[in-house]
């Protein structure tokens, strides 16, 4: 569940326009233009406020607080990230309407939050709060509030729990002694919506056991709010059919199985579960309650939802509707559905990359407003041009008079376009610099989706020939060829599957969450694991060896046991895969002996350290960081995603460790990651 934006847009004030004066008649009359065009034709939306903007009627922040809601609207958060910024640039907006300035910093944390930026989130939210909270009236007192809890939503996903709790508690005990203060709509609908957001906040984080603290406030607030007269029946339902869906999800990931269910029968029977939002929901605790089979059931009906949406076809598509779809079919033992949703998902990989090539290329242009800049610099050109022939005119007429003054101001304005023709080189190659980032990000992207396609639809392939050979009536086979067939499947489904982990696991990587480490484990069964998840020891290509220091063997240490096993599996397959003879006449491994990788296990000092060393390809000295860059294949002749590193970097340093490739080695690769040992405990049976 997304950051859900807190506030309400005060436009339906519009009906009050007899008591305004005529400029804020005019501004009401701009909102109606606006928002009554967004639904229908957001890119006439955009024309309305350019044409508002050239005919005055409307300042520049306010235009570009416009095309920030509309572009948000359109789910391009690029550019309505930019346009809030330039929106909030100065006080223009705050002096003309100051619920648009507030409101322009919730949206604003609100994209950055969902981007991933927590940091950007977290100033932006605590920007809008220090001038919010300087007013004395209901309405900055109600938004101080507001952007009070959208701090405490970042804080709680930059896992500072404590303060979250804290910012929490004051954000929503202000909202409800402003509501028995004045009881208006607008303090009701901000009660309920900051209460129901602290509840969701704490089932997006997973933190289920302390949902229940928080759940008689909320709808304490969500009650008030629903018995106003002004509070509409859409309202009314979706936020009490949204509580009692985070209630289920609390109870049954509280192993209160029994309440779930009955909670979510009323949530079932209810108009809600109908709506839109309320199969959103219904899909949900489904995923939460593992109940697969009634959730592949489901599926269809949230794809159709999602075409009615009109979903673009990208990443976000493919993670929140195909790859649900495909886990579902899956865990429910519906493989010929879960084949035919992977077929969707190869398929759907190159409509994604046009998708994305494009949808960016449109975003950057409009960022980097490249025809506007060109515009402002043949403008300037021309002026210059015009102020040196109005200099000649004049010194024509008083060449005696005024000769010395004209030779100064020739020299200055010499100097200042000296000046600004290299302020313009630089800005040029700074712009070709981004350029070359740019494309280059999209190079390495494009490639991505490419190897990710090729990876799938390779296992696709398999299952497609065996299914064929399974369902065709006249073929006989005895066991032991169907025990055969049936490892055959099971493997290139654990391929699919861990292609799609992969994927899964690369959009969290760039996440800074700090992962919580409360598992005791010792580093020897790290090591053990990680060896049999990554099925090193019976890859026949290499011979594996284990060695253990001795002052191990009986350590213990606090970490988080999936996260640690996880990293290091990748490293082991890192090391399995480039020792292995690539695909093509470019390798550069023996075939005449086998290759070996030594995992070492031991300690340095206040850290734990496991030492993957191999003999394979190597790494360049000079690609030693490159390497663990998103996307990165130094040898495009094998086989692979290259996020295997990036991923396992970003584990290791979400637990305080670190991954890094030791440059002295020179017989293949040595990836060393170490994990703090603030605690390190011997386990007295051994002692």
């Amino acid at each position: 569940m997304l950051l859900i934006g807190s506030v309400w847009v005060s436009c339906t004030e519009n009906d009050k326009m007899n008591h305004f004066s005529l400029q804020e008649r005019q501004a009401a009359l701009a909102d109606s233009l606006v928002y009554g065009t967004l639904n229908s034709d957001p890119y006439r939306a955009i024309a309305i406020v350019d044409s508002l903007k050239d005919a005055y009627t409307i300042t520049e922040a306010k235009a570009n607080y416009y095309r920030a809601y509309i572009y948000h609207q359109m789910k391009q958060d690029l550019t309505a990230e930019l346009c809030y910024q330039q929106a909030l640039g100065g006080n223009e907006l705050y002096n003309e309407r100051p619920a648009y300035f507030y409101y322009a910093y919730d949206q604003l944390a609100t994209i950055l939050a969902c981007k991933g930026d927590h940091e950007g989130a977290l100033e932006a939210a605590m920007n809008g709060f220090s001038v919010a909270r300087s007013g004395d009236d209901n309405e900055s007192k109600r938004w101080a509030a507001t952007l009070l809890h959208d701090i405490g939503y970042c804080q709680m996903l930059l896992g500072r729990v404590d303060e979250a709790e804290r910012t929490f508690d004051r954000a929503y005990s202000a909202l409800k002694s402003l509501v028995e203060q004045d009881s208006n709509y607008d303090n009701l609908y901000s009660w309920a919506r900051v209460g129901y957001n602290i509840v969701d906040s704490y089932t997006s984080t997973q933190q289920y056991q302390k949902v229940d603290a928080w759940m008689e406030r909320a709808e304490e607030a969500v009650n008030r709010m629903v018995n106003s007269p002004e509070c509409s029946a859409q309202e009314k339902e979706e936020y009490i059919g949204g509580l009692k869906t985070h209630k289920a999800i609390m109870l049954i990931k509280t192993g209160h199985r029994t309440e779930a269910e009955e909670a979510f029968r009323q949530i079932i029977n209810s108009d809600y579960a109908e709506t839109n939002l309320g199969l959103i929901d219904r899909a949900e605790y489904l995923r939460h309650a593992e109940r697969w089979g009634e959730l592949a059931d489901f599926m269809p009906r949230i794809d159709s939802l999602a075409n009615a949406w009109q979903v673009p076809l990208s990443l976000y598509y493919l993670k929140e509707y195909l790859v649900p779809d495909f886990i579902a079919y899956m865990k429910s033992g519906r493989y010929e559905k879960a084949l035919q949703t992977a077929e969707r998902l190869a398929t759907s990989i190159d409509s994604v990359e046009i998708y994305e090539r494009e949808h960016n290329a449109a975003e950057l242009a409009i960022i980097y407003e490249t025809k506007e800049k060109e515009a402002k610099i043949a403008e300037q050109q021309n002026s210059m041009k015009m102020i040196g022939w109005v200099a000649i005119a004049v010194v024509l007429t008083l060449l005696v008079i005024f000769l010395t003054i004209y030779l100064i101001l020739r020299y200055r304005a010499a100097r200042q376009l000296k000046v600004k023709n290299r302020k313009l080189e630089w800005k040029n190659a700074q712009l070709k610099i981004a350029n070359a980032r740019a494309e280059e990000s999209s190079r390495m992207k494009t490639d991505f989706i490419q190897q990710i396609s090729h990876e799938i639809r390779t296992p696709l392939n398999i299952l497609s020939g065996f299914t064929q050979i399974l369902t065709t009536p006249e073929m006989e086979m005895d066991s032991t060829e169907k025990e055969e067939i049936g490892t055959h499947i099971a493997e290139n489904v654990d391929r699919i599957t861990g292609l799609v982990n992969k994927m899964l696991e690369l959009a969290d990587a760039s996440s800074q969450t700090v992962v919580d480490c409360t598992d005791r484990i010792s580093m020897v069964q790290i090591a053990e694991m990680a060896i049999t998840d990554s099925n090193i020891q019976r890859a026949e290509h290499l011979d594996f060896t284990l060695l253990k220091e001795e002052c191990i063997e009986d350590v213990e240490i606090i970490t988080n046991q999936r996260y640690a096993i996880r990293a290091l599996s990748l490293l082991l397959d890192n090391a399995q895969k480039f020792t292995r003879r690539a695909e093509s006449y470019n390798a550069r491994l023996h075939e005449d002996r086998k290759e070996m990788v030594v995992l070492k296990v031991g300690m340095r000092g206040k850290k734990a350290y496991f030492m993957v060393e191999d003999t394979g390809i190597g790494v360049p000295i000079e690609e030693a960081e490159h390497i663990f860059d998103k996307f990165v294949q130094l040898d495009e002749y094998y086989n692979g995603t290259g996020i295997g590193l990036t991923v396992a970097r970003s584990i290791a340093r979400r637990m305080g460790g670190d991954i890094v490739l030791d440059t002295t080695y020179t017989g293949g690769a040595r990836f060393i990651f170490s994990l703090p040992l603030p605690n390190i405990k011997t386990n007295p049976k051994q002692s």
